[in-house]
């Protein structure tokens, strides 16, 4: 969404969305998923310069003639957003990207999301996360998300969806894009408040 612009219906395509589990063409070459993503939105020459930018700047040269079943699981999550990046507008949504990793491996999976902000000052990350610390260390607004509930009972109510209970702007609190915010006193606070807050919906 561009504020102040005239909207239109997003496209089929453009938001790229990396599920969990990291779907490659298992037939394909690390080098050939990465090309057929470019050719859906560049021309045939500019999709292989994009290809090579990107096999680089993740780290993947070296690992350009691997299929998925040869890659790691850091290689291949890194692979599945260069992937998105590559056939979309700018807008990615990453699908519990923390789920099931070591801390070293969240440590790499943060670098990643932080290189993906910095690649164009347009892209924008969306992460659905049950990781509270982790996604609050990466995030400039958080949306807390939870089912519709009786206001008077508290109870479910029929069909309920889910929709943002809470947000909140991090920039406002001076621990958006701040490196070491995990070490403040006052992210430790936020978390707690935050983890109250889903214990009270």
């Amino acid at each position: 969404m561009r504020v102040g612009e005239a909207q239109a219906p997003v496209r089929a395509g453009a938001v790229g969305y990396v599920q969990q589990r990291y779907p490659l063409f298992n037939h394909y070459s690390l080098a050939d998923n990465l090309l057929l993503a470019a050719r859906r939105k560049h021309a045939p020459a500019d999709a292989l310069a994009h290809v090579e930018l990107y096999l680089d700047r993740f780290g993947l040269g070296a690992h350009r003639r691997k299929y998925p079943a040869q890659l790691s699981g850091g290689q291949r999550q890194r692979a599945a957003i260069a992937q998105q990046l590559l056939c979309s507008d700018h807008l990615i949504l990453l699908d519990e990207p923390f789920s099931g990793l070591d801390v070293a491996m969240i440590d790499e999976v943060k670098k990643i999301i932080v290189e993906v902000t910095t690649l164009d000052e347009l892209n924008t990350v969306l992460i659905v996360s049950h990781d509270i610390a982790t996604t609050t260390a990466l995030a400039d607004r958080l949306w807390l998300l939870s089912h519709e509930r009786d206001a008077a009972t508290g109870q479910l109510l029929p069909g309920a969806t889910i929709s943002p209970r809470h947000q909140y702007n991090l920039a406002d609190t001076g621990l958006a894009w701040h490196p070491n915010v995990e070490s403040e006193p006052e992210f430790a606070q936020f978390v707690a408040h935050l983890k109250d807050e889903i214990r009270g919906s």
